[in-house]
């Protein structure tokens, strides 16, 4: 139940209030665009040592969703990853999510905004179904400098419960956190940590280091 990407990625239903703090940097002149790349490096931080290289591309841009490949490098295959908007997963191949997973950007972003989500999942292999909530708040503005560049960016945390409602014993959770540059319409470094049984199973961290828009 681990995932990579998702935990990935990646909160889609009803605004918490939330506090207006510091200016927001300039919106992008673009939304997102098809041809947008973004090239990371991730690491193992349980272990310190370099866990791969992935790709995203844009390869379709709707009112409602945008589409991607996923590559990770040395594998010839990739995964076709569907997101709404802002940013949320709503199907990753293995995965489908209703009504997404829980990990989008609700823009504009201000230090103090929070919002909160419930959504569904189920792995289309095994047929698994899970439940799951997220909670996200926006905690700084930050400028983070990456093999990518420097960019002004807003810290975004977020903490995520999911179980099998069969089983709600066999709890999941989640803590990410992602460093949004509205410049480029993506984050520029995030972490993942994945908890079973309040045991660490899983903890990387990526950063940029390549990417190329079109305008």
């Amino acid at each position: 139940m681990i995932r990579n990407v998702l935990i990935s990625f990646a909160a889609a239903a009803a605004l918490w209030p939330c506090a207006v703090a510091a200016q927001a940097p300039a919106e992008p002149s673009e939304g997102v665009q098809v041809g947008d790349r973004w090239v990371f490096d991730r690491t193992d931080e349980m272990t310190g040592f370099p866990k791969d290289t992935y790709t995203r591309i844009v390869t379709s841009v709707s009112d409602k969703e945008i589409v991607t490949d996923f590559y990770v490098r040395g594998n010839p295959r990739k995964t076709v990853m569907i997101f709404d908007r802002d940013w949320a997963l709503v199907d990753n191949t293995t995965w489908k999510f209703k009504p997404n997973d829980g990990q989008g950007i609700h823009l504009p972003l201000v230090v103090g905004k929070t919002w909160r989500s419930d959504f569904d999942e189920k792995n289309n292999q095994t047929g698994l179904n899970m439940h799951g909530s997220a909670s996200t708040k926006v905690t700084a503005q930050e400028s983070v400098t990456t093999s990518a560049g420097t960019f002004d960016t807003f810290k975004v945390e977020i903490s995520i419960r999911a179980f099998p409602p069969a089983d709600p014993s066999k709890l999941w959770e989640y803590q990410v956190v992602r460093w949004y540059a509205p410049q480029i319409n993506y984050w520029v470094r995030d972490t993942h940590i994945a908890k079973f049984d309040k045991r660490t199973r899983e903890s990387t961290s990526a950063e940029l280091i390549d990417f190329s828009r079109k305008f």
